[in-house]
């Protein structure tokens, strides 16, 4: 698969894209800009803008940020002195294939050999799974393992000062056996199981009990445990 390489040891899965339209699309990318409520009305946007040769409309399109660190005058100015560029731009644009009109919303990074997964969350890019420390959602078995992991790591000091001691004695046991069940379930092959749509996984791990998740756009989140 192509990838894009922005430094020594990263490299991100991407479409095949010509370097100019992958510079043009770098204004696709900027929130905030004239109005355009998606991906797709943004690109849109700045094809008219390159058609009609107006920097004025193509700089509306830059998000705050980047408006505040370039003037109008000086993106004006890189405008009429990138005619070649503008022209090569507007050229993929209009022959852009079907397949790769859609957004991409989601991909992977490869850097010094950790995989780092990443999605649009709330119109931003966020990294869901692979950084250091960062838990595993993209899976319900990986989610399931994650919670497993931060309750046997759980400090439970303060909750068993507001306890008798039998009772944080039970409720650690509970616990730790319950872990230790679902840690077991989780090496059947078939234990987990799905709604017809795949939107929720069940783990059923004793009569009446049920570990409940839901798939999000930040990956696999509990919703219910009984």
């Amino acid at each position: 698969m192509p990838t894009l390489r922005d430094e020594p040891g990263v490299r991100r899965s991407a479409p095949r894209r010509s370097p100019l339209l992958l510079a043009g699309l770098l204004l696709l990318a900027c929130r905030g800009g004239g109005g355009a409520r998606s991906p797709e009305a943004l690109r849109e946007a700045y094809a008219r803008a390159l058609t009609a040769d107006d920097p004025a409309a193509a700089y509306a399109l830059l998000g705050p940020e980047l408006r505040a660190a370039t003037s109008k005058e000086v993106f004006t100015a890189r405008w009429k002195a990138q005619a070649a560029e503008r022209s090569a731009a507007k050229a993929a644009l209009d022959t852009l294939p079907p397949a790769l009109k859609p957004p991409v919303r989601g991909g992977e990074t490869v850097h010094d050999g950790a995989v780092l997964a990443w999605a649009m969350v709330g119109g931003h890019y966020q990294v869901v799974t692979g950084l250091p420390g960062l838990p595993d959602l993209s899976t319900p078995a990986g989610a399931i393992r994650a919670f497993l992991a931060a309750v046997r790591r759980a400090d439970l000091g303060a909750l068993s000062a507001l306890l008798a001691d039998d009772l944080s004695s039970r409720l650690r046991d509970d616990w730790n056996r319950r872990a230790d069940l679902l840690e077991q379930l989780l090496k059947q092959p078939g234990a987990i199981e799905y709604t017809p749509g795949m939107e929720r996984a069940i783990l059923r791990y004793e009569p009446g009990r049920a570990l409940t998740l839901e798939q999000t756009p930040q990956g696999w989140r509990i919703v219910a445990l009984q």
